[in-house]
């Protein structure tokens, strides 16, 4: 309980003393800067506080004694760096209706610059229609160069002569179109029937001229024909003498790598008809015969040729005879001339 009241007296006492302490602070001036700026001498103040309308005293003392902040010494600004002057386009001069009456706003966006619109693009007239173009002058052919020739009628001396072997273009070989079709005329002997007038009572010859078509459906190496044939009796005509007329096959072989010569072998038979006159009376016989050929066909274009066959020939004549069937027959060569496609 003492210890606590002897706090407690301290404290009173104490407090006095601090609050005296602290006015006497707030009342002394601060000291002086005579570098800050808007600072004045003691004798500047006192001098003013003498001036015509100074204040009284008493508000000279309470001035004294508010307390006065001073601001710590502002840093000396940075001497400006030196710029070229630039020159500024020359404004035009704004119109009443267009200018800004702020001028803090005229400062900060500048004068108003009126953009004008662009001008129309001039339109370009059409062009007129190019002149035709005349063709150009044919250009003149250079004559070749004639080699030099001394007066000897040689080749100058230091030009070497250049001799090539003159090679004529190679011909395709010739290739024929192998026979199709051929008209023919064949002459052979055969002999007469009936009675015979010759002294050792041998039949009497008959020479036979005939004229065939000849068609070959197939023509290669191999050739088929067909052959129509009509024959008559030499020196006399239909109503005079004795004539056939006979359908014939043939079957044969040719060759054609020979160029425009094509030979060829075949061998033939046919049967026909034959008329026999005898003592102004017509006798109707039959009519077959077979034999060979061979020959060559020489073509005078790729599609013609003529033909040339000699070959062996049998013709057989058939015939009733006193109640039986009666043939003769001769063993004869033949000769035929052809031309065809």
């Amino acid at each position: 309980m003492t210890a606590t009241m002897k706090i407690a007296a301290l404290c009173v006492l104490a407090s006095p003393v601090t609050g005296v302490g602290v006015a006497r602070a707030q009342l002394q001036p601060p000291p002086f800067d005579a570098t800050a700026p808007g600072a004045t001498a003691p004798a500047a103040r006192e001098s003013a506080a003498t001036a015509p309308g100074a204040t009284a005293p008493a508000a000279r003392e309470s001035a004294a004694t508010a307390p006065r902040v001073t601001a710590p010494p502002a840093p000396p600004p940075p001497a400006p760096r030196a710029q070229p002057p630039q020159a500024r386009a020359p404004q035009p001069p704004s119109d009443d209706d267009e200018a800004i009456d702020d001028p803090k706003v005229s400062r900060r966006l500048g004068t108003r610059i009126r953009v004008q619109p662009p001008a129309p693009a001039p339109v370009a007239k059409p062009s007129p229609p190019p002149a035709p173009a005349s063709p150009p002058p044919p250009e003149a052919t250079p004559k070749p160069a004639l080699p030099d020739v001394d007066a000897a009628g040689g080749l100058a001396a230091g030009v070497p002569a250049i001799e090539r072997p003159y090679t004529p273009a190679a011909e395709s070989p010739f290739e024929p179109t192998l026979p199709r079709l051929k008209i023919g005329l064949r002459r052979f002997e055969f002999v007469q029937i009936g009675a015979s007038s010759s002294s050792d009572g041998v039949a009497a010859t008959e020479t036979f001229n005939n004229v065939s078509v000849d068609v070959y459906p197939v023509s290669r190496t191999v050739r088929v024909g067909l052959t129509s044939a009509f024959g008559w009796q030499s020196g006399t005509w239909l109503a005079h003498g004795d004539y056939f007329a006979t359908q014939t096959v043939s079957l044969g072989l040719q060759y054609k790598d020979f160029g425009r010569v094509v030979p060829f072998v075949e061998g033939f038979a046919g049967v026909g008809y034959m008329r026999r006159l005898q003592f102004e009376r017509t006798i109707p016989t039959a009519f077959w015969q077979f034999g060979a050929d061979a020959g060559v066909e020489l073509y005078v274009a790729r599609v013609g040729y003529l033909s040339f066959a000699i070959g062996y020939l049998r013709p057989v004549n058939g015939f009733a005879k006193r109640q039986q069937f009666t043939s003769i027959f001769v063993d004869t060569w033949s000769f035929k001339l052809g031309i065809g496609i």
